[in-house]
């Protein structure tokens, strides 16, 4: 009697045994995607574990009995951990695993509970809304039930979902091949490596799993957090009258970014069900001098907070904080008037090209050429007072006086001397005529040379930032040659005052003009918008320093509503809602509306060439003079010695 009972008894742990074995083959593939099985709690004897290992291996997973740590992330989405209620210390290895996070997304459980043990540790695991946690629960001899469970929170209640999958022990023989059919009724059983039977038949072979499951993805089955608190911090730098108007369209040039990144978060929480909370700071968040961080990104690592405002990438923010999603676009930029072509090259040299000037210097060479010889002719035939006397001194006056459009005292008297010099004023005249229309358009033409960070260092541009803790943080945090001397030469020379002001000094520099203006710019483009003048709004450029791609909202890091927020944001920015959203906040470069006529006047600095020419001349002019005055005195007493002072000076006389 008692043999026979310890039969029945060894029959029935084996049944129970090969059972779990089919539940765990059947489980880890019945959504057919790679998977590795975890199972370093498991009390079974070697002849279990023996068998479990070379049925999966049958089926093509790996399997193993340890737990490592450090292990590359790209991995871990394949992971699937194995526990069995009916081992001991099962509770203590589930604490110990929910203290290392093995409990956190992306890694998967299977809890069996084969014999209703009590599941109560479960209420002290962090099993949240993106683990992914499943119980085989016997229903009867041949069917199990996968129940999912998670909670919202750490203190909130577990939840439970009956509707993840039912796996029975059934064989299916309409779903196997002829050959494996022949085989099944001559057989009791069926030789999985028989090379005519496909993976799935084998899979077929321990058990079927009927999947309730409408939407494979875990996260898309957990969006009702049934009103649970998730709170925003927001970054308040402009004014404190934010915090009352964050849904509404009052002041938007104060703290945009915030208002657009809360309008977005807030449709976020409603798709969620869940409740908003609102924190207000007045950074993104940086590391003082003691290395402790401030902000939105402290918030974040002290889990006070789920989301923040857009902030933009730090390696060092990547390491504490996850960005989750681009909810909106903002840049920070210099922005500058293009300066008028005077102030940056010398516009009396630009009208004509090197051809035009090289034409210019052949005719006036020519024409003297022919004046040089007229002349010689003209003082044979004989003098006159106003004649030229036939040398080179005559003709390079009456040559500059024609260029310079002046006059000359001394002219040629007969017709071919006159030609010569009416062909070479028509000349000129008609040059002169161009050469003026031409630096009228270039006094007022902007100048398109500052395009790049280098232009801009050597450009005769002031430089400014606005005072906000990012720039401050970014200029001195950016160390390449060009971006450090901006910092050093312009924005902060030492020895002087940073050049940091605010978004409406900055903007009013920016308008006067030879003044570059680092600041975000929707607010600066509103408050341009709303302040110049229509041809004012015409020649903007922007220089973009920090070099970053939009800014994205960041969250804790891994935290388990990550993939929640994620597909929501998506959802999102793919219904259009986010773009009338930035339609709504966001103001574009300003446009002037076609081309604007307007007086403009000429400064100093637009002649300052013309202005330095005038100086040259004013101080050559005396120099000249007490040179021919030497030469005066010099010939004068030259002629007393040789007793012909009478000659020379007679002619003067007359």
């Amino acid at each position: 009697m008692s043999t026979k009972i310890l039969f029945i008894l060894f029959y029935c742990a084996l049944v129970t045994c090969y059972n779990k074995i089919n539940i765990i083959g059947s489980f880890a593939n019945h959504n057919w995607k790679p998977t590795s099985i975890l199972a370093p709690n498991l009390c079974w004897d070697d002849f279990e574990v023996k068998e479990l290992t070379k049925m999966l291996n049958k089926i093509g997973i790996n399997v193993a009995q340890s737990l490592q740590q450090n292990r590359t992330e790209y991995f871990l989405q394949h992971c699937l951990i194995v526990a069995d209620f009916d081992c001991g210390h099962t509770e203590d290895f589930l604490m110990k695993a929910n203290g290392e996070g093995y409990f956190k997304s992306p890694y998967r459980w299977l809890l069996i509970n084969s014999n209703g043990h009590n599941t109560d540790v479960l209420r002290k695991l962090d099993v949240l809304v993106d683990s992914d946690v499943v119980i085989a629960k016997r229903i009867n001899e041949d069917e199990v039930l996968f129940e999912e469970v998670y909670k919202i929170s750490e203190s909130s209640n577990i939840t439970y979902l009956n509707n993840r999958a039912m796996w029975s022990f059934k064989y299916n023989l309409k779903n196997l091949t002829a050959s494996s059919v022949a085989l099944k009724e001559n057989s009791t059983s069926i030789d999985t490596n028989d090379p005519n039977i496909s993976l799935k038949e084998k899979v077929h072979k321990i058990g079927e799993i009927e999947d309730y499951t409408k939407n494979k993805v875990l996260s898309s089955r957990r969006v009702n957090l049934k009103s649970h608190t998730l709170t925003m911090v927001n970054v308040i730098t402009d004014s404190n009258e934010t915090r009352k108007h964050m849904d509404d369209r009052m002041n938007l040039h104060q703290d945009s970014i915030t208002k657009m990144s809360y309008a977005i978060v807030r449709i976020c929480f409603e798709m969620l069900n869940a409740t908003e909370k609102l924190m207000f700071t007045h950074t993104w968040g940086y590391r003082d001098k003691q290395g402790r961080w401030q902000g939105v990104v402290d918030h974040l690592i002290k889990k006070e907070a789920d989301l923040g405002t857009l902030t933009i990438f730090t390696q060092e923010r990547m390491d504490r904080v996850d960005y989750i999603a681009m909810v909106g676009s903002t840049a920070v930029r210099f922005v500058f008037r293009e300066p008028p072509l005077a102030y940056i090259s010398n516009i009396f040299a630009l009208p004509f090209n090197t051809n035009v000037w090289l034409a210019i210097l052949i005719c006036v060479l020519g024409c003297s050429g022919f004046l040089y010889v007229t002349s010689k002719w003209e003082a044979s035939m004989g003098m006159h007072p106003l004649q030229m006397d036939g040398s080179w001194a005559d003709v390079l006056i009456l040559i500059i006086g024609a260029v310079l459009q002046q006059g000359c005292t001394l002219e040629p008297r007969y017709a071919a001397g006159r030609c010569v010099t009416l062909i070479l004023f028509v000349a000129l005249t008609i040059l002169y005529a161009a050469y003026s229309a031409n630096i009228v358009v270039l006094l007022r033409a902007p100048s398109s040379s500052v395009r790049s960070l280098p232009d801009l260092l050597n450009s005769p541009l002031k430089l400014g930032a606005s005072d906000f803790e990012y720039n401050r943080y970014f200029f001195k945090k950016l160390n390449d040659p060009i971006r450090k001397a901006i910092y050093d030469k312009k924005i902060a020379p030492k020895g002087k005052k940073p050049n940091f002001y605010s978004m409406e000094d900055g903007v009013e520099k920016i308008r006067k003009g030879l003044f570059a203006f680092h600041m975000e710019l929707n607010p600066g483009y509103r408050l341009i918008q709303e302040t110049y003048r229509e041809d004012e709004k015409c020649d903007l450029v922007e220089i973009d320093y920090i070099n970053e791609i939009d800014p994205w909202v960041p969250g804790q890091k891994r935290s388990p509503f990550k993939d929640l927020f994620k597909i929501n944001f998506l959802k999102i920015r793919e219904s259009g809602i986010q773009a009338a959203i930035h339609h709504r906040l966001h103001v574009p470069k300003p446009r002037c509306s076609g081309t604007v006529s307007t007086f403009s006047s000429v400064g100093i600095t637009d002649m300052y060439p013309a202005m330095l020419a005038t100086l040259y001349g004013m101080l050559l002019a005396p120099a000249v003079l007490l040179v021919e005055i030497a030469h005066m005195k010099l010939m004068l007493v030259r002629m007393k010695k040789a007793g012909t002072e009478n000659a020379y000076v007679t002619p003067f006389v007359n």
